[in-house]
């Protein structure tokens, strides 16, 4: 029933490791994954910030956030580069299909991980630098910048799982989608899915970090090596239990079939 979708992350694996052999160009196109992610943010607080601020709107606050932040996904989707936690998916199913080596799938995601945090940290100092963090937006950055920094290292793993889980789900989603319109759907439903009750996606939380660190009054240096350390380490182990064991595995299993299922 799955082996259409099966085939398709398959296809996707291959051609990932295809491009991966020019590591250059691969890295700048995964830089980009993060300064989409960082993008998103700056919008997404832009936008949060209005709720916010006026009374009797506040419950709408986490909302805003999540849909407005499918704009990272959307530019990640439809102008293309290399996200780490979707990539998560797609190299479980190579790697179990061996399609992929264990270790060219691991050093693929160590890889495209590095340069979503260069990009995600260069687009929120360029977002600093524009002087739009001075007000409420770079303080309700500051605030969920500290209150991330703070997680608990359980939280914050569980957190993770349960965001590429359905960032990973999203993916397989939008492979079996037939329409630009289906797949924007999904990226929206998505994204306010996870962002909405407070789950922790790796690559958007150092974008966070970047930008509160150019803000006024935010965190410090101090503060963003603790954040580093206190928050993208676990919420990362959970982004990669969410993707692999969660999505990847349960999805490789039903999607291999039998011979007689291949040849229905």
């Amino acid at each position: 029933m799955e082996r259409e979708g099966l085939e398709a992350v398959l296809r996707a694996a291959s051609k990932k490791l295809a491009f991966f052999r020019y590591r250059g160009r691969f890295f700048v196109y995964s830089m980009l994954a993060g300064a989409f992610c960082s993008l998103g943010m700056a919008f997404a607080y832009s936008v949060g910030s209005a709720f916010y601020l006026t009374p009797g709107a506040r419950e709408l606050y986490r909302l805003s956030i999540g849909v407005a932040f499918s704009l990272s996904f959307t530019l990640i989707i439809f102008a293309g580069c290399e996200l780490f936690t979707s990539n998560v998916l797609v190299m479980t199913v190579g790697s179990l299909s061996r399609t992929v080596g264990f270790f060219d799938a691991a050093f693929f995601l160590l890889l495209c991980y590095a340069a979503n945090l260069v990009g995600a940290a260069f687009a929120g100092w360029a977002v600093g630098m524009t002087g739009l963090l001075d007000g409420p937006v770079g303080e309700l950055i500051a605030k969920a910048s500290i209150d991330k920094a703070e997680l608990l290292f359980v939280p914050a793993f569980f957190r993770g799982i349960l965001c590429n889980t359905l960032v990973c789900l999203g993916y397989w989603a939008m492979i079996k989608a037939r329409s630009e319109a289906a797949r924007l759907i999904v990226i929206v439903w998505v994204v306010a899915g996870f962002v909405t009750p407070g789950y922790e996606h790796s690559i958007a939380n150092a974008g966070i970090f970047s930008m509160a660190f150019m803000t006024p009054g935010g965190i410090s240096t101090g503060g963003m090596l603790s954040g580093v350390w206190n928050n993208l380490l676990p919420v990362t182990l959970g982004n990669l239990a969410g993707g692999a064991l969660l999505v990847g595995v349960p999805y490789w299993i039903a999607g291999r079939g039998t011979k007689e299922e291949k040849e229905v």
